[in-house]
């Protein structure tokens, strides 16, 4: 269906209204978002703003899908060149670094009096943990069809990942876990489950770890260096 002009004027001033939003993150964090300055560059009255955002909440809410849905696309971008987890997490530290300010924001430490709305959030910013899922449970598959043809043909057992059996954890744990990606049409064994969250942990630890100075200076040149051997050593 073609939009009416007053449909793309207000679809052009919403995109306006997110780029002015992340400009202000990327420049200042959250404590920089003002619905009033986003008025004035747009040149029109603060009340009229409030005919697109209700609210800084809702500001923020744009902007936290925004940023989901904008690391997300640059990591299906990368797996369509080279399909892995080595990829996925150097373009999730690459993004980190070109937006540190937006990573902090979903991220980061939570936002003070401030609760993302779940139907609003969830889908995009479960998406690289779906992925990711998807990349472990087929690295899986491959690691025991050689397994298998290793031992059809009298050769030496393929080498364990690790997860393959030592790292299950308590059903009752996992539960949560399991319905959040049953909600999202992924079925998946406690196995794939426990080693998908165990490198999402390294992942999202290490990033935040290099991005909020954790680690002291001095890393700047070996970023993904260290992120190839923090995955390597997972045996992603």
């Amino acid at each position: 269906m073609t939009e009416t002009p007053r449909q793309r004027a207000r679809i052009e001033t919403e995109a306006q209204i997110t780029a002015i939003g992340n400009r202000m993150i990327d420049e200042s964090g959250v404590d920089g978002l003002s619905l009033r300055a986003i008025a004035r560059e747009l040149g029109v009255v603060s009340s009229a703003v409030y005919r697109y955002v209700k609210s800084r909440d809702e500001l923020l809410t744009i902007l936290i899908r925004d940023a989901f849905i904008q690391i997300a696309d640059a990591v299906d971008d990368a797996l369509a060149g080279e399909r892995g987890v080595g990829t996925l997490a150097v373009t999730m530290l690459a993004w980190s670094r070109r937006y540190p300010n937006r990573w902090a924001l979903i991220y980061g430490t939570p936002i003070a009096g401030y609760e993302a709305p779940r139907e609003k959030t969830v889908v995009p910013g479960t998406r690289i943990m779906v992925t990711l899922a998807a990349l472990v449970a087929e690295s899986t598959t491959s690691a025991e069809a050689a397994a298998r043809n290793s031992a059809t043909s009298g050769g030496p057992q393929a080498q364990r990942r690790p997860g393959d059996g030592e790292r299950r954890g308590p059903e009752a744990a996992l539960q949560p876990l399991r319905e959040g990606l049953e909600e999202l049409g992924l079925d998946y064994d406690d196995n794939i489950i426990m080693e998908t969250i165990t490198i999402w942990v390294a992942v999202i630890g290490l990033i935040s770890g290099l991005r909020f100075g954790q680690f002291g200076p001095g890393f700047d040149h070996v970023e993904d260096e260290l992120m190839s051997g923090v995955v390597g050593r997972l045996g992603a």
